[in-house]
C-alpha cells in the first residue's frame, strides 16, 4: 500500500510539472483545505463544502498487569484486559461561509467494523481461555470555526486561526477506562494557525496547532502538536495537491505522520472537486462551492474633454 501510494504521489507531481505552461492560467477558487490540512483561505459568505473520507485503523493490545474494572456498576475488581479494534473511520464534514472571513464547520466521524474490550477469566474460575467480550462504539460529532485574520501582501502570506471541538466515543487504546458496557466517552479540542502564500507556479500552505483530549489526560500524556505543510501546483484547470500532517484526530483517534496526495479539478471559477489518497490507506472526496467576496473596484478614469 505504501509503495503504491509513493508511485501515485510521484506520478501526480511529475504530471503537473510536465503539463504546467509558462503563462499563468485562469484559476478556480482558492483552496480552503488541501487534503487533510486547512489553508488560510475562507469560503466567502454563502459558500459551502461537503467532504467525506475513509481511513483504516486497527489495534490489538493487552494490559501489562491486571486492570481495575467496573463490574455491573456495583463493585470493582482486577482483571486482565485486551482491546481489539479493526475499523474504518468515516469522517464527514460540512462547511459554510458565514462571512467573507469566517467559516463554520460541523459534522461527525462514524466507523465501520468491530471494536471490542475483552475480559479474561471474568468469573474468576482460573480459566484464562474463557473471555467476556464487550462491543465498543466509535463515533463522534464535531464543530469548528476558522477566521482569516490577514490577506496576503507582496511579502506576507495569508493568515488564519481556527479551532474545533470533538465529542463522542473513542477507542480505549491506552486501557485507561474502567467501564466496559458504555464504551469510552471523550472530548477533544484543537486550535491552530494556518498560513498560505501564492508563488504563481506553486501555492504553499503550512500550519501549527495544539490538540488535547480527555483521553490523553486520563493516560497522562501531553497534548499533541499538529504540524502541517502542503503545496498545490495548478495546471490546465487541475491542481496537484500534496500535504503532510504530523497528527490528525478523528473520533479521538490520532493518526500520525500522514501524507496525502491527490488532484483538484476546477468545475468553474467558484467550484472545485478533489480526491486524494493517503499513506495510511483510505481516501477523501471533497466538493467546494465558493461564496461571495468583495471585489476591488477599479479606480475612476481621469476626466477627458472628449
Amino acid at each position: 500500500m505504501q509503495r503504491l501510494f509513493l508511485i501515485i504521489t510521484i506520478f501526480t507531481v511529475a504530471l503537473s510539472c510536465l503539463i504546467y505552461t509558462d503563462s499563468l492560467e485562469a484559476r478556480g477558487m482558492p483552496a480552503v483545505n488541501l487534503n487533510l490540512i486547512p489553508t488560510a483561505e475562507t469560503l466567502g459568505k454563502g459558500g459551502y463544502i461537503f467532504s467525506v473520507g475513509m481511513y483504516p485503523y486497527d489495534i490489538a493490545k493487552q494490559s501489562v498487569e491486571a486492570q481495575t474494572i467496573d463490574v455491573g456498576g456495583f463493585f470493582k475488581e482486577k482483571h486482565d484486559l485486551k482491546i481489539e479494534s479493526d475499523i474504518w473511520l468515516i469522517p464527514s464534514r460540512i462547511t459554510f461561509g458565514l462571512t467573507e472571513r469566517l467559516d463554520l464547520t460541523f459534522g461527525g466521524t462514524y466507523s465501520a467494523g468491530d471494536t471490542d474490550k475483552i475480559v479474561s477469566d471474568y468469573f474468576e474460575t482460573s480459566d484464562e481461555d474463557k473471555e467476556r467480550v464487550y462491543s465498543q462504539v466509535v463515533v463522534d460529532g464535531m464543530i469548528g470555526l476558522k477566521y482569516r485574520i490577514k490577506k496576503s501582501s507582496a511579502s506576507i502570506p495569508d493568515m488564519a486561526v481556527g479551532g474545533e471541538v470533538q465529542m463522542g466515543y473513542t477507542v480505549d487504546n491506552e486501557l485507561v477506562d474502567d467501564t466496559l458496557e458504555d464504551s469510552m466517552p471523550f472530548i477533544g479540542m484543537q486550535i491552530y494557525m494556518a498560513g498560505s502564500y501564492d508563488f504563481d507556479i506553486v501555492n504553499v500552505h503550512g500550519g501549527l496547532g495544539m490538540y488535547l483530549s480527555s483521553k490523553s489526560i486520563q493516560s497522562d500524556k501531553r497534548f499533541d502538536i499538529p504540524i502541517n505543510i502542503g503545496a498545490e501546483i495548478p495546471f490546465d484547470g487541475f491542481a496537484a495537491v500534496v500535504d503532510l500532517t504530523l497528527f490528525k484526530a478523528f473520533s479521538g483517534i490520532g493518526l500520525d505522520n500522514v501524507v496525502s496526495a491527490g488532484l483538484r479539478y476546477d468545475i468553474s471559477s467558484n467550484s472545485t472537486i478533489n480526491a486524494a489518497v493517503s499513506s495510511v490507506g483510505g481516501f477523501l472526496v471533497r466538493l467546494s462551492i465558493g461564496g461571495k467576496k468583495p471585489v476591488a473596484a477599479a479606480p475612476p478614469s481621469a476626466p477627458t474633454l472628449f
